[in-house]
C-alpha cells in the first residue's frame, strides 16, 4: 500500500500545485493533541522538516474543532493563532487545505496539501475533490488494517494450530501407550484364562489315561496283560490323547490372528467358545442353553467375537462361585431385525450392582479380588471395532449382556 500511496500524493502535489502534501496520524488526551507524521511529499527544493509529531495543547487545537464534523479546513497562516501559527511559521506554510480521515465513523488523522510560495484560495471543485480523496485514503487504510488484522489472525491460528497438533500427538502418544499397557495386561489376563481353561478341558483325558496306565499295571502284576489287552489299553489311550490334540488344535486356532475381516454368523463365534470354555462350564456346574434364532451374517473377526463371549462367560462363572448359586444357568441367545443382528448372554448369578453397572465397560473396573478390571473394556474395544455395540441390563435375578452388530446378508450390508 505504501508504494500506491505515495504515489497517490505525489499526483495530488502536482495537480493542486502545492509545496506540500502530508498524512498526520492523530492521537488524543484530555490535555494534548498530537499529530503524528505518517507520510509526505513535497517538493524537491523545498526545506526538510525536522521533526515529525505536533504536539498542541487541547486548548490551542481548537482551530481544528469544525473538521471533526467532516468538514474541510481552508485558510491562510496568518489568520492562525498561538502554538498552531507558529508551527505553520516554522514550516513556512502560508496557505493549507486540511481534510478529516475517518476510519470506522471514528477520527484517525489528517490529510494536507500546504503552498509555501503563496498565499492561495482552493476553489469548491478542488475542496471536494480534496475531501474525496481523504475518504478514499480512509478506506484504504481501514482495509489494510484489515488485512493486517487477517494476518495477525491467521497466525495466531497457525500458532494454535501448531500448539493444538502438538498436543494431539502427544496426547495420542499418551494414548497409544496407555492401550499398550492395557493390552498387554488384558493379554495377560487372557492367558491365565486359557491356561485354566485348558486345564478343565484336559482334567478328564489325564484322569482316563492315569486309570488305563494304571490297570495296565494291576493286570501285568497279575499275569493279565495279553497283547490283545495291551492292544485294547493303548488304543483307549490313544483316544484321549487325540482329544488332548484336538483341544490344542482349538486353543491354537482361537489365537490364530485374522489379518482380515469376514462374513460370518454368530453362532459360528458361539461353537467357536464353547470348545474353549465347555469345559470350565462343566465344571463349575454350569448349565448352558443356546437359542439360534438367525442365520443372517454379521462382518468382522469371528475369533475376537469368540473371545467376548468366553469374556462374558467367564464373568458369569466367577459370579455364580463368588455369590454360592446353586443352579446355575446361562442363555445364550441370537436373534435379528431388519438392521442388526443380537448376541444376548443372560444369567441368573443374582445381577450386578447399579454403582457398578455404570462403570462396567471402563478399564480398571472389577468386583473380583484378583481381578484385573480389562474383560468387559476389551469386549467393548472388540465390538466397537466391528462398528458394533454393547449393552447391560440386569435385575435382581442376574444380568442380560446384548452385543448389536450391524446385520449383512453374506457381503450385503442391509
Amino acid at each position: 500500500m505504501d508504494q500506491s500511496l505515495m504515489a497517490a500524493l505525489e499526483s495530488l502535489r502536482i495537480a493542486l500545485h502545492v509545496t506540500r502534501v502530508a498524512i498526520f496520524r492523530l492521537h488524543t488526551t484530555t490535555q494534548t493533541y498530537t499529530l503524528q507524521r505518517i507520510h509526505h511529499i513535497q517538493t524537491p527544493s523545498s526545506r526538510p522538516l525536522m521533526r515529525d509529531n505536533i504536539v498542541l495543547a487541547t486548548e490551542h487545537a481548537h482551530c481544528f474543532a469544525h473538521l471533526y464534523d467532516g468538514n474541510v479546513f481552508v485558510g491562510h497562516t496568518d489568520e492562525l493563532e498561538g502554538d498552531v501559527r507558529t508551527i505553520f511559521e516554522e514550516w513556512d506554510i502560508q496557505s493549507f487545505m486540511i481534510a478529516p480521515i475517518f476510519i470506522h465513523d471514528e477520527r484517525w488523522g489528517f490529510l494536507s496539501v500546504v503552498d509555501c510560495e503563496q498565499k492561495r484560495t482552493f476553489p469548491a471543485h478542488e475542496r471536494a475533490i480534496f475531501l474525496a480523496i481523504a475518504r478514499t485514503i480512509g478506506e484504504s487504510i481501514k482495509r489494510e488494517q484489515t488485512l493486517h488484522e487477517l494476518q495477525r489472525m491467521k497466525q495466531e491460528m497457525e500458532q494454535m494450530n501448531a500448539t493444538l497438533q502438538r498436543k494431539v500427538e502427544e496426547e495420542v502418544r499418551k494414548n497409544r501407550e496407555k492401550d499398550f499397557m492395557l493390552i498387554e495386561q488384558s493379554r495377560y489376563a487372557t492367558m491365565g484364562e486359557m491356561l485354566r481353561n485348558i486345564a478343565h478341558q484336559w482334567r478328564q483325558p489325564l484322569n482316563v489315561l492315569g486309570l488305563l496306565l494304571q490297570d495296565i499295571q494291576e493286570a501285568y502284576a497279575y499275569g493279565e496283560l495279553d497283547e490283545l489287552y495291551l492292544r485294547t489299553s493303548i488304543q483307549k489311550c490313544f483316544i484321549q490323547i487325540q482329544h488332548m490334540s484336538r483341544t490344542i488344535n482349538d486353543f491354537r486356532n482361537f489365537f490364530k490372528p485374522h489379518k482380515e475381516a469376514t462374513y460370518f454368523r454368530p453362532i459360528q463365534a458361539i461353537r467357536q467358545a464353547l470348545k474353549i470354555i465347555s469345559a470350565s462350564l462343566d465344571h463349575y456346574g454350569v448349565h448352558l442353553h443356546v437359542e439360534n434364532r438367525t442365520r443372517a451374517h454379521m462382518y468382522g473377526f469371528p475369533n475376537e467375537m469368540s473371545q467376548v463371549l468366553i469374556n462374558l462367560l467367564t464373568n458369569a462363572c466367577e459370579q455364580f462361585v463368588a455369590r454360592d448359586i446353586a443352579r446355575r444357568i446361562i442363555c445364550v441367545r441370537t436373534y435379528a431385525d431388519d438392521s442388526f443382528i443380537y448376541i444376548q448372554v443372560k444369567d441368573n448369578a443374582g445381577g450386578i450392582d447399579e454403582t457398578i453397572q455404570k462403570h462396567m465397560f471402563e478399564p480398571y473396573v472389577t468386583t473380583k479380588k484378583d481381578g484385573t478390571g480389562l474383560g468387559l473394556y476389551m469386549s467393548k474395544m472388540i465390538v466397537t471395532k466391528m462398528n458394533g455395540d454393547v449393552f447391560v441390563s440386569s435385575s435382581q435375578k442376574g444380568a442380560t449382556f446384548t452385543i448389536r452388530m450391524p446385520r449383512y446378508e453374506r457381503g450385503r450390508g442391509l
